[in-house]
């Protein structure tokens, strides 16, 4: 099965990874998808490699958990915490994505190859930002570990050393204003050092699975059924990337009448702002709206759904926060 490439300029590329964009780098990247992302709200859980049966018992129970609840589960299918996390969502019949380092056709670690096709046949998604020929390589993990951060509301560290990988996606969740929640750990256990270390830097700890939902708010909403799209007139089975149900995730809510009140709404921020009411719009409809080049209409829609004046849903879809 050959990916699917979603450009940043098709409609139904997700919104949230022109947080990405640098100075350096003028648009988010190229994704390829196999499956479909799930319309429903995402968690990701990392970890280390080498991580404890005990944490691995964890992870599997808090995957299922949050995937009873309602969310999917996202993870970069790799041994350990992450291959827990995906174990757990399958036992829920929750959709799992995983956000590969390297192209489809080089599954990494190779012996995962079988979990990647559970995970296809049950309904969730292989997701890349390189073709599928390309191998895997130690920089590319790191960059599709901010993917992960980006396409997520939070992310829960279970079990991480100093050098954790897993760590440089809770620094990716923690720079672009996710949810970045951890569990509490021995410090005087190399497994739990950077556990310890994210915990002393603000990140949130939990311990079950209604921690996380209390982080987020609550339960996630169950999508309502509506009609879905592909990307190029292409059957289910060749892969499509449906719109996503306004699934959107539970956050405290501002009165519209009282959005004049917030104080330093920047120029971009009203005018996102003045073009968003109760309906479901994509960031490409606020752009057209406003006028506003992505990238700063992207920007705007972040501060205005951290200030929870806005509400995110999945791939890109922006409304009003509602009484």
């Amino acid at each position: 099965m050959a990916s699917i490439e979603i450009l940043p300029a098709d409609p139904t590329y997700p919104a949230p990874l022109w947080a990405l964009v640098t100075e350096s780098e003028a648009a988010p990247p190229t994704l390829y998808l196999r499956g479909a992302l799930p319309s429903r709200p995402g968690v990701a859980i990392v970890g280390t490699r080498a991580a404890s049966d005990e944490a691995l018992r964890f992870t599997r129970a808090l995957a299922a958990s949050l995937g009873e609840a309602g969310f999917s589960i996202w993870s970069g299918g790799a041994r350990g915490v992450d291959a827990a996390a995906h174990e757990g969502a399958l036992d829920a019949r929750a959709p799992t994505v995983v956000v590969s380092g390297g192209g489809h056709a080089h599954p990494y670690p190779r012996e995962h190859a079988a979990l990647f096709d559970r995970i296809l046949a049950a309904g969730g998604a292989l997701l890349a930002r390189v073709p599928d020929d390309t191998p895997p390589l130690p920089g590319l993990f790191l960059q599709r570990n901010a993917v992960l951060a980006a396409l997520t509301l939070a992310t829960v560290v279970v079990e991480a050393g100093i050098e954790s990988g897993a760590r440089s996606a809770a620094a990716a969740a923690r720079r672009l204003g996710r949810h970045l929640c951890v569990v509490p750990h021995a410090p005087w256990s190399p497994r739990g050092v950077g556990c310890a270390l994210e915990l002393a830097s603000g990140a949130r700890p939990i311990t079950r699975a209604a921690d996380v939902i209390d982080v987020l708010g609550g339960p996630a909403p169950p999508p309502r059924r509506r009609a879905r799209r592909s990307l190029r007139n292409s059957s289910p089975a060749a892969g499509t990337l449906p719109l996503p149900d306004a699934a959107f995730a539970p956050r405290a809510s501002v009165p519209p009448e009282k959005t004049a009140q917030i104080p330093s709404m920047s120029a971009a921020e009203r005018a996102v702002l003045d073009a968003l009411d109760a309906h479901p719009a994509h960031v490409d409809e606020v752009c057209e709206r406003t006028g506003l080049p992505p990238r700063h209409a992207v920007e705007a829609l972040l501060t205005l759904t951290l200030q929870a004046v806005v509400v995110e849903g999945p791939a890109g879809l922006f409304r009003r926060a509602l009484r």
